[in-house]
């Protein structure tokens, strides 16, 4: 018993010193000791660290090395001390040291380091020719300048304007014409040059952007009005004080609504406010109205009329050809000294532009959308023959053998190895284009732009729709289809019965959803937006009216000769009884359904859902 208990005491004592020994450490401790022996780089100099390998335990020893003592120890026979050289350890430990994130870039010498390492290259930008600064004449953004061939409504807008100047500066104006003949322009730039000259309050409301009456009144009352002197109440009641005072004011308002016919769908009560403010004795407010429609005062206004409250009128016609000839002309000539050639457009191309645009619509924002498409036309013909000539230059330049050589691992090319790949090349060649020498649009440019811009086939309209007014025409046609096939099958009683066979809109409605959510096919619309599919198909001449009585199409009218007789959509109640017809044959239509959809439109056009 006593000997097992010294054999056991013995074994506890021999474990401490293994242990305590650098060969059961953990490794982490083993680590950090010889990283601390080791990592002498603060130490002195002057002293050396020897290690005995005849003990147990580390022993270090600085002292001076003076070849005194040196000499002294080397004759006490104690030569297997070396000395350890430092060095980094094999494995780094990762809780030695916490990493910090540097927060700012490393400045050395003024100047901001670089990564040594190569980079992965970018995506080339688009290369940027001379054609840029043609094509940014032509965009909606540019300032339109002095604007050519209106200076008959220029003066009747600053008369009109004068009135600012007066006791009594009351007063409306409406200003009509087509799009793009540079109405919202043309007030733009009188009326600045009336506020500057006078301290008038000026507020412009773009009509598109208001979506009630309150949005209308609040709108004028942050214009023309200090936000911080707003005061309680509502804010009609609010305009109106401000506009027509009880006591005498000097404040003179000038209030420009441009698409003022976006009012009409809202709130057409609020239409008639705002006029007979401007209209009234006693108002502070000048209003110039904008809008498309010629006769909006009469059709929509009546009430004015009544009591004798009129409005001026300011039309603005289409530009004729000479005139869009001219304000092309004068942009091109603003890129080149006095005399020199017309860059970028030959001149009868510019007269074939103005000429096909001043017979379709006189829109001037047209012919420069033409002007866009044919210099974007010109320059993508003059990339590929310079791309063509370069790859021909590379290839000719590239001998058949190539000795091999070392080639060296660098992160980027060298200065003086010369450039070889094709976009710098075409950049470079496309750089020696200038106003002078670029190629210009030719007749045969504008043929291929105005074919596609003024093509009013069926094919062209057809390829415009969206996918529910597809569906709605599709609709129609399976419908038309199967009454046909009923009137072959049995026969009718007498050819006015059979003529009259047209379907009416809530009928072709029913089956337009029948055909749509049969097997979930397409989402229907609602009634409203169903009407408003068929009222803009009759527009492009898609879908026609049928009459009643005789069951023949109705004959197409202008705008003008139609008058006062409703369309599709003047009231609920007429419009879901009026009967329509399509315009457009079956094999048109097949050619026109292809595309996004195309398998959805052929069932609705199929009809099976109606047998």
């Amino acid at each position: 018993m006593p000997a097992s208990v010294l054999g056991k005491r013995a074994q506890c004592v021999a474990d401490n010193k293994l242990a305590d020994s650098p060969a059961k450490r953990t490794r982490r401790q083993t680590r950090s000791s010889l990283l601390n022996e080791m990592n002498d780089e603060n130490a002195d100099p002057a002293a050396v660290t020897i290690r005995d390998d005849t003990e147990s335990i580390d022993t270090a020893t600085p002292f001076p090395d003076t070849p005194s003592k040196h000499a002294s120890r080397v004759k006490d026979g104690k030569q297997g001390f070396k000395p350890v050289t430092p060095s980094t350890p094999r494995f780094r430990d990762a809780l030695s040291r916490v990493p910090v994130t540097p927060r700012h870039r490393v400045m050395s010498a003024g100047r901001v380091s670089k990564r040594q390492t190569p980079q992965t290259p970018l995506t080339p930008s688009a290369i940027q020719t001379v054609y840029h600064h043609a094509r940014q004449l032509f965009s909606r953004s540019v300032d339109p300048g002095q604007l050519v061939g209106r200076d008959d409504e220029r003066q009747h807008l600053t008369q009109f304007l004068q009135r600012c100047r007066t006791s009594t500066p009351s007063g409306c104006i409406y200003v009509s014409g087509p799009p793009g003949t540079g109405k919202s322009a043309m007030v733009n730039e009188v009326t600045q040059a009336v506020v500057a000259s006078k301290s008038i309050k000026k507020a412009y409301i773009n009509c598109m952007s208001i979506k009630s009456s309150k949005d209308l009144y609040e709108s004028l009352l942050e214009q023309i009005s200090d936000p911080d002197e707003f005061p309680d109440g509502d804010a009609a009641t609010v305009v109106e004080k401000l506009l027509m005072p009880r006591k005498k004011s000097t404040d003179v308002y000038l209030v420009v609504l441009d698409e003022i016919d976006h009012i009409l769908t809202l709130d057409l009560e609020s239409l008639y406010k705002v006029f007979e403010w401007a209209l009234q004795k006693t108002s502070r407010l000048l209003l110039v109205g904008i809008a498309n429609a010629l006769d909006l005062t009469d059709r929509f206004l009546p009430r004015l009329k009544s009591r004798n409250l009129k409005p001026e009128l300011l039309p603005f016609l289409p530009y004729s050809a000479a005139q869009i000839k001219t304000i092309i002309t004068g942009r091109l000539r603003s890129l080149v000294p006095e005399g020199k050639n017309l860059p970028f457009f030959h001149p009868a191309a510019i007269e074939l532009c103005s000429r096909k645009v001043a017979s379709q619509t006189g829109d001037l924002r047209k012919a420069f959308e033409i002007c866009r498409r044919a210099i974007d036309l010109v320059e993508m013909e003059t990339k590929q023959k310079h791309e063509a000539e370069v790859r021909e230059k590379i290839l000719l330049a590239t001998p058949s053998r190539k000795p091999l050589g070392e080639k060296a691992n660098l992160s980027s090319p060298s200065k003086d190895a010369p450039e070889k790949d094709i976009p710098s090349l075409l950049a470079s060649s496309l750089r020696t284009l200038t106003v002078e020498n670029a190629p210009r649009v030719s007749i045969a440019h504008l043929s291929k732009i105005t074919a596609a811009a003024f093509s009013n086939g069926t094919s062209q309209r057809l390829k415009t729709l969206n996918l529910q007014q597809k569906a709605a025409l599709c609709s129609l046609m399976a419908l038309e289809k199967r009454n046909r096939a009923t009137r072959i099958l049995f026969a009718a009683p007498s050819p006015a019965k059979s003529q009259t066979a047209a379907p009416t809109i809530k009928f072709l409605y029913e089956t337009y959803n029948l055909l749509c959510t049969r097997e979930s096919l397409l989402h229907p619309l609602s009634g409203s937006e169903f009407r408003e599919v068929v009222d803009s198909l009759e527009t492009l001449s898609l879908v026609s009216e049928v009459d009643g009585k005789t069951g023949s199409l109705a004959m197409l009218q202008t705008p003008s000769k139609r008058g006062k007789r409703s369309g599709f959509a003047s009231g609920v109640g007429l419009a879901d009884e009026r009967k329509v017809a399509s315009c457009v044959g079956e094999k048109e239509l097949e050619q026109g359904i292809e595309g996004l959809g195309a398998d959805i439109l052929r069932s609705i056009l199929s009809g099976e859902a109606l047998d």
